[in-house]
């Protein structure tokens, strides 16, 4: 009996060294988001830290995943073409309906790129119709309610916010993103939308 007793405490310490041995030996966790396949986890976390329109995470941390920042990105420029379409609804006369014509073409030209290289991420899912974050919808609501005086001056303030948000989010992701296509992506295209700040900021003065 007691050589019975032995032989069982021997096998399970056998079992438990092979056990943690195992577990120090195992594959590492691959932490490319935007390398591996999406998620629905994935997702519903990058939806629930943005910041309502802004295309950022809570606290101002930017969204650094692939798959978060395609979803921002698609509703900033969803956000600017809407956002010029009604200012041209409005039968705008001065440079702030040039500026709502730039916007209509550099966004159109923004979506197709972003398109295209997050085409070359595995994982990337691609939405058809990006969606707008409840802030973003209100603002173009508010926009499409107002009159062509006062339209003209919150136009002026929701791009000045929008641009700025924008571009933080390009640079951040451009410096420390986890997808090459997409970094490369953000670097080209934040100095345009700096540019668009400068026209901006130099129309309201």
């Amino acid at each position: 009996m007691r050589r019975l007793l032995k032989g069982a405490s021997r096998l399970a310490t056998a079992t438990l060294l092979a056990a943690a041995l195992g577990a120090c030996n195992g594959p590492e966790t691959d932490n490319g988001a935007a390398t591996g396949p999406a998620t629905d986890a994935a997702d519903d976390s990058a939806a629930a830290t943005a910041i309502p329109g802004t295309g950022a995470a809570a606290d101002d941390a930017l969204p650094l995943t692939g798959q978060a920042f395609i979803d921002a990105m698609s509703a900033s420029d969803q956000f600017e073409l809407d956002s010029a379409r009604i200012v041209q609804s409005k039968g705008f006369t001065d440079e702030w309906r040039d500026f709502a014509q730039m916007m209509i073409r550099d966004h159109t030209q923004s979506t197709n790129t972003l398109q295209a290289a997050a085409s070359q991420v595995r994982g990337i899912r691609l939405r058809q119709a990006p969606i707008l974050t409840d802030a973003q919808q209100s603002q173009l609501d508010a926009l499409q309610a107002s009159d062509s005086d006062a339209a003209r001056a919150l136009y002026a303030r929701q791009q000045l916010e929008a641009h700025e948000k924008a571009h933080a989010m390009l640079t951040t992701y451009a410096n420390s993103g986890d997808s090459r296509p997409l970094m490369d992506f953000a670097a080209k295209t934040a100095p345009v939308v700096q540019r668009h700040l400068d026209m901006i900021r130099k129309m309201q003065r």
